[in-house]
């Protein structure tokens, strides 16, 4: 099969996530909330016992829930979780939302853990402060440019190698001085009770009419350690408590570890646009924007759905890559998959050197990556796109992949 080699506009700038703790400073407190009114603390507390028994009798998901999440790296050894909720028919104007994850361990759910949100409503304390599901990815901007076409590769030469050598040495004992701090943190404080569950927030949204269909699209985030999860998700109209029942979803999330010397990808964000904001979101707000990052915000694409006077953007992380002295490569390729998975296109490599990323921490690198697409070239039907990060210092590799659908006209 004949290959159209495409060349994508490198759309967004790659950037850091840069911790607060990195920088010396605390990291921001969530947003203060106010106290539950009895309407209010009734709905938490009806969605609160819907997924109890969700939970302790695997009641399948509702099928009118659509869900789709990301896994990013973010600070203090925990991931940040941004995820799209769509109700397929939902009219309700206030609506309750209940997040909570449970821990799984050798594919087993935990039995131990419970919830903290019940005990508070149940003691009737008055304000339950806001678990900081954006934990602080602190945020190394994502400024909109075009870098990669800009990018430059320096010569690798004998004290380039040798001072790059010496450098990573350094960086291996930085890193085990910070894991032995890491270790002496977590057992001097609280990081996670292991009774209670590692994530659970609850929120109320409002939407309006003239949003239309927009409006049945809830985006929020939660924040999780390494692991895998059982996700729980329940929504249930305000104005309906007494007549009506809670509508509940359930994923298994996986949480790869991004703070080891392996280099990894995030997940990858298949974009309809990026857009540029005039200033990065305040607290207040960015729980209802998580996939905002500074004065960048990405919307995600509902479904994997695309058509072909559109064009396709992929946003995702490089983790752990060798620096200083970079020499990155990615790799685009698509593979047609209705039927057998067979070779498409790809576009030309992305290369990376130290003039292209941000300055690498003690011991960790992370970089946002992104490609643009024209999906003109490609007919109606059924896609993958894997990304292949190759690293040249370290000789390493990693891979991911992503399925899409391309329909034909507009929509």
């Amino acid at each position: 099969m004949r290959s159209h080699r495409l060349v994508g506009a490198f759309g967004l700038a790659i950037a850091t996530w840069i911790s607060a703790e990195g920088l010396g400073a605390a990291p921001p407190q969530p947003p203060k909330r106010k106290p539950l009114g009895p309407k209010e603390r009734e709905a938490v507390l009806a969605l609160v016992k819907a997924v109890d028994l969700a939970q302790a009798s695997d009641i399948a998901s509702d099928p009118a829930l659509a869900f789709d999440y990301h896994v990013l790296k973010s600070g203090n050894y925990t991931a940040y979780v941004p995820f799209t909720l769509t109700p397929a028919t939902w009219d309700a104007k206030s609506t309750a939302l209940y997040v909570r994850a449970v821990s799984r361990h050798d594919g087993m759910r935990s039995s131990s853990e419970h919830s903290f949100v019940r005990d508070w409503l149940l003691h009737q304390r008055d304000v339950m402060p806001r678990q900081a599901e954006t934990v602080y990815v602190g945020i190394g901007e994502m400024p909109l440019a075009g870098l990669a076409g800009a990018s430059s590769r320096q010569a690798t030469a004998a004290a380039a190698a040798a001072s790059a050598s010496l450098a990573l040495q350094q960086k291996d004992m930085e890193k085990q001085k910070r894991a032995d701090e890491e270790a002496k943190r977590m057992a001097e404080t609280r990081e996670l009770d292991p009774l209670l569950f590692p994530f659970e927030e609850y929120f109320f949204v409002e939407s309006t009419a003239s949003r239309g269909a927009e409006s049945r699209t809830i985006e929020r985030a939660l924040a999780l350690p390494p692991g895998e999860y059982d996700v729980y998700v329940g929504i249930i109209d305000r104005a309906r408590i007494k007549t009506s029942s809670a509508a509940i979803l359930h994923r298994t999330v996986t949480v790869p570890d991004f703070w080891s010397d392996q280099l990894t990808l995030s997940s990858l964000i298949l974009a309809k646009d990026v857009r540029s904001l005039k200033a990065a979101f305040a607290a207040a707000q960015q729980a209802e924007h998580p996939y905002a990052f500074g004065a960048a915000e990405v919307i995600p694409s509902r479904g994997a759905l695309f058509t072909t006077d559109e064009a396709l953007t992929v946003v995702f992380q490089m983790c752990n890559y060798g620096a200083p002295d970079s020499d990155l490569a990615a790799n685009y390729t698509f593979y047609r998959v209705d039927g057998d998975r067979r070779l498409f296109n790809r576009t030309d490599p992305q290369l990376y050197s130290d003039a292209d990323l941000p300055p690498a921490g003690a011991w960790e690198s992370q970089a946002f990556a992104s490609q643009t697409v024209p999906l003109q070239p490609f007919p109606p039907g059924r896609y993958e796109l894997e990304v292949q990060v190759r690293d040249r210092l370290t000789r390493a590799s990693a891979k991911a992949t992503v399925a899409f659908t391309v329909a034909s006209g507009l929509r």
